[in-house]
C-alpha cells in the first residue's frame, strides 16, 4: 500500500466512517438509557427477594458500564464533529485545535472522579474503587 493510499484511507475514516460511528453510538446510548429505565422501573414497582435484587443490580451495573463506554467514545467524537461541520476545507489551526481537544479528553478520562451530590456517605465507596 502506498503512502498516498494510506492517507486517503485516513481521510475516508474521518469524513465517512466517523459520522457513521457517531450515529451508531448515539443510537446505542439511547438504547442503553431505555434499558436502564426499564430496569429501574422493575426495581421501583416489584417486590424483590435478595437474589432478584442482586441480579437486577448486576444488570443495572452492566448497562451503566456499557453506557459509560459509549459516552466515553462519544466524548472523543465531540471535537471531531466540530471539525466535520467546518464549511470547506478545515484549516491547520482547526485540525490542531481538534487534536488538542482529543488529547485533553484523554487526560480527563484518565483522571476522572465522581463527587457525590446528595449521598455524601457513599463517597468513600467510590474512593475505594479508584485506589
Amino acid at each position: 500500500m502506498t503512502e498516498f493510499e494510506k492517507h486517503l484511507l485516513s481521510v475516508r475514516e474521518v469524513f465517512i466512517n466517523f459520522p457513521n460511528r457517531i450515529q451508531k453510538l448515539e443510537q446505542d446510548l439511547k438504547k442503553a438509557d431505555m434499558e436502564i429505565m426499564d430496569l429501574m422501573h422493575v426495581i421501583e414497582f416489584k417486590s424483590l427477594n435478595a437474589f432478584e435484587g442482586f441480579k437486577l443490580c448486576k444488570q443495572v451495573q452492566e448497562a451503566r458500564r456499557r453506557r459509560r463506554a459509549i459516552k466515553d467514545e462519544l466524548d472523543f467524537f465531540e471535537p471531531i464533529k466540530s471539525l466535520l461541520s467546518t464549511a470547506g476545507k478545515p484549516s491547520d489551526h482547526h485540525i490542531n485545535k481538534t487534536i488538542g481537544s482529543v488529547r485533553k479528553i484523554e487526560m480527563h478520562h484518565k483522571t476522572r472522579t465522581y463527587k457525590m451530590r446528595v449521598r455524601k456517605d457513599l463517597q468513600k465507596l467510590i474512593k475505594e474503587v479508584n485506589e
